[in-house]
């Protein structure tokens, strides 16, 4: 009987060979680069994978590759150019300037300025984003309030709502006369030149005419009124015996005066004022001096 011979089963381990093999770190990159959006949900970055990058908010691509490789457990150089986004000065609305002191790069501020009798309406600072300016702005023609009506008096305007530069003018009824500007300016900043004027009543001062009696009229003396003088006896009436309170007639008359020649004295009063519009002289004089004129 031949017999078997056994032999036993050797087994010969396997041991596993490292290459040198190694996942990268979460990569680091500066402030313009970040990871896009699918790769910065990865948990490991095995060796020879790929992890892209993107440019970050504010910023756009200029050149460059948008990935980066895991060699050994380092991560390929980013090639990747990124460059701040440029709004560019914005487009002018009429009547409008920018103050540009930073720059039109990716958060930088400008200043908006209006013309003079331009008002600003919006923004007066705008911002550069990712979508462009922030804000809108326009300039606006300047307007004023209407003047409160004058009592006694008229106003009138270019149109209802008085822009910049608009005159308003005034004028006072015949029985009254303007104290102020008769005209006045709707200003930059939307008042006026000057405030709105008044319309009074027009009184004359009393007529002081010397060695006459006044026998018609009593003050106070206002437009038109009219008032009369008798000169005493022994005076004689030089010029027009009744005086009409005018517009232009609001100075007192001046002072009595005498002259003196060889022959005789005189004494005359002289009353200088505006009748109808027109210079008058009024005295009375001694019936007995020299006539000289």
């Amino acid at each position: 009987m031949t017999s078997v011979r056994a032999w036993p089963l050797l087994l010969l381990p396997l041991s596993l060979v490292s290459v040198g093999t190694a996942d990268c770190p979460f990569p680091v990159l500066n402030g313009k680069i970040v990871l896009s959006s699918e790769s910065i949900l990865k948990n490991s970055f095995p060796d020879n994978s790929v992890a892209f990058v993107e440019c970050a908010k504010g910023y756009v691509r200029e050149e460059g590759s948008t990935s980066i490789t895991c060699l050994n457990g380092v991560w390929s150089a980013v090639e990747l150019i990124c460059k701040k986004i440029d709004c560019g000065e914005p487009t002018r609305s009429p009547h409008m300037s920018y103050v540009i002191s930073d720059g039109t790069l990716f958060g930088a501020y400008i200043k908006t300025k209006c013309e003079t009798g331009y008002d600003l309406e919006g923004s007066s600072h705008r911002q550069c984003l990712v979508s462009g300016w922030s804000g809108k702005a326009e300039c606006i023609l300047t307007k004023c309030n209407f003047p409160d009506p004058i009592g006694h008096g008229k106003m009138s305007a270019p149109r209802d709502k008085p822009e910049f530069n608009d005159v308003i003018t005034f004028s006072c009824d015949d029985n009254y006369i303007l104290v102020g500007n008769s005209s006045i300016t709707c200003g930059e900043y939307g008042d006026y030149s000057s405030p709105p004027p008044k319309c009074i009543a027009i009184e004359c001062p009393v007529p002081e005419i010397s060695f006459s009696t006044q026998t018609e009229g009593n003050p106070p003396y206002s437009f038109k009124c009219e008032a009369t003088f008798e000169c005493w006896p022994g005076y004689r009436m030089k010029g027009l015996a009744t005086s009409v309170c005018e517009k232009s007639a609001i100075t007192a008359p001046t002072k009595a005066s005498t002259t003196t020649n060889k022959a005789t004295t005189t004494d005359m009063t002289t009353a200088s004022s505006r009748s109808h519009g027109k210079e008058s002289s009024t005295s009375c004089m001694n019936k007995n001096s020299r006539r000289s004129e």
